[in-house]
């Protein structure tokens, strides 16, 4: 008998593990490198870095093609995990005289075997060229990554692009920013600083995805339109200028995006706001969207954060 037999949601949790290391890798050297100064910055530009990170981006290549493998054995058990065995059938310890193993101790299926496995089983995914040219790219870039003696090709903005084209390809729009944030919160020292606070700043993420591949194509992992004008959050500013000093970045928009909307999405913290569209009072903005707090009887806008003369 095969033992301990994996599950969809086995592989599941382990592709969106990998993911979420591979993007927390590079995540961590740009973050370590806001911390330093502008006139820092202006003497060690973001390449730099990149280029002195190139083990990191070696590691989160091999992460990617984990999480990509992961995926297409999930999709597989749907059907059955035992289609993943390498073993003749006339091998498998199945017959009663015959002792039983571990499913993880038996070898499986990999490379163009698990791929023709991945095309032949029910899925609710459409797998077309353009998927099955994106895996193989994966698996070309993990094979230089770990064969290559020299440095990788690769540039942290097409691998960047390749973990959330894999989240999006995998599990839909908008999913990459849920699982990042969620393992943030269920990290156990969450929320111990403030809870608030760190709920809030997970903004950073949208800073760093924006910095590395550009709006244009981080719109296409959203269900919001993020390429209009751009505002603040009502909630998420407050928050974080209470206690971080300023939240310059904004991840607000109009929801649907007409000129006569209403309604404003953050991505940041997934909230929906009603709004009115009136001109602001502050003589330098151009804003007229303005948000109502009825709590403490004010109007602000989301586009410059000032309060509204009556």
């Amino acid at each position: 008998m095969i033992t301990n037999q994996p599950t969809e949601e086995d592989f599941e949790r382990v592709t969106i593990e990998c993911l979420t290391q591979a993007f927390n890798l590079l995540f961590k050297v740009y973050q370590n490198y806001q911390e330093y100064d502008e006139d820092i910055h202006e003497d060690v530009e973001m390449g730099d870095i990149w280029n002195h990170n190139v083990g990191t981006i070696r590691t989160s290549t091999i992460l990617l093609h984990q999480a990509v493998e992961s995926f297409m054995k999930s999709v597989i058990c749907r059907t059955s995990p035992l289609l993943l065995i390498e073993k003749n059938r006339a091998d498998w310890p199945t017959l009663p005289m015959k002792t039983n193993k571990d499913f993880d101790s038996l070898y499986t299926i990999s490379g163009e075997s698990l791929v023709a496995t991945f095309c032949a089983v029910e899925s609710e995914l459409i797998i077309d060229n353009k998927l099955i040219e994106f895996i193989e790219k994966i698996r070309q870039n993990r094979n230089k990554s770990i064969h290559g003696a020299s440095n990788i090709e690769i540039k942290p903005t097409e691998l960047l692009d390749d973990i959330l084209n894999a989240f999006t390809y995998f599990f839909g729009r908008d999913k990459w920013f849920l699982h990042i944030t969620n393992f943030n919160l269920k990290n156990p020292l969450f929320g111990y600083y403030d809870w608030e606070f760190e709920d809030a700043i997970t903004y950073e993420f949208l800073d760093f995805v924006e910095s590395v591949i550009g709006r244009k194509k981080m719109n296409k992992h959203h269900e919001t339109n993020i390429i209009g004008r751009r505002y603040h959050c009502p909630i998420c500013k407050d928050t974080i200028d209470a206690e971080y000093g300023e939240m310059n970045s904004k991840w607000t928009f109009l929801h649907p995006n007409t000129p006569n909307s209403e309604n404003v999405h953050c991505l940041n913290c997934d909230g929906n706001y009603k709004v009115t569209r009136e001109n602001c009072t502050t003589e330098s903005c151009k804003g007229n969207v303005i948000s109502f707090e009825e709590e403490v009887r004010y109007k602000f806008c989301l586009s410059c954060f000032q309060e509204q003369k009556e």
